[in-house]
């Protein structure tokens, strides 16, 4: 079983390249999905550190899991600040064009659902820890599994944001003229 649990670790990096090849063309779908994959980065490079924590492991991932929000949350923010320093055409573009699409909105609330799995299993472990707890029944037999659906269900969520991408950019376009 835990090896399925290594596959998923890597399979949410490689949806978020699938989803930048599918919807290249298409700038605020770059510019989300760049966003993500930098922050994919920098959690896959602290993986290593940090789960030799063990107690504050957790506390990190919801850490972590809120860093996931912003690229929704703050990225036609910082389009607009990049192109008032840049003068690139493309953060103008990425700006005006932003919406909020179904897909960040279930992103949101899936990551939001990960962010309280990891709270909870790091209060279970720091009670478990000063012996406030005799196990630790969440984090052995829900955490990781709850982790695992909520990964598949954010790999469903890049790719149809992925897949849809260029259909919202057309609406957006018809809206416009």
């Amino acid at each position: 079983m835990n090896d399925i649990y290594t596959i998923v670790d890597y399979l949410f990096p490689v949806i978020v390249a699938l989803g930048l090849v599918f919807s290249w063309k298409v700038p605020t779908a770059r510019w989300f999905l760049l966003s993500y994959f930098l922050i994919v980065l920098i959690s896959s490079t602290t993986f290593p550190i940090t789960v030799q924590w063990n107690t504050h492991y957790y506390i990190f991932e919801a850490l972590i899991n809120i860093v996931f929000m912003f690229p929704i949350l703050y990225r036609k923010d910082l389009a607009l600040f990049l192109y008032s320093k840049t003068g690139t055409d493309f953060y103008l573009q990425v700006y005006k064009k932003q919406k909020f699409s179904a897909q960040e909105c279930a992103i949101i609330l899936i990551v939001a659902l990960s962010i309280l799995v990891n709270i909870i299993t790091w209060f279970e472990v720091l009670a478990y820890k000063y012996y406030w707890l005799d196990n630790a029944y969440f984090k052995l037999f829900c955490r990781d599994n709850i982790i695992l659906l909520i990964q598949f269900l954010l790999c469903g969520c890049f790719i149809t944001y992925a897949i849809k991408a260029e259909s919202r950019e057309l609406n957006y376009d018809r809206a416009q003229s």
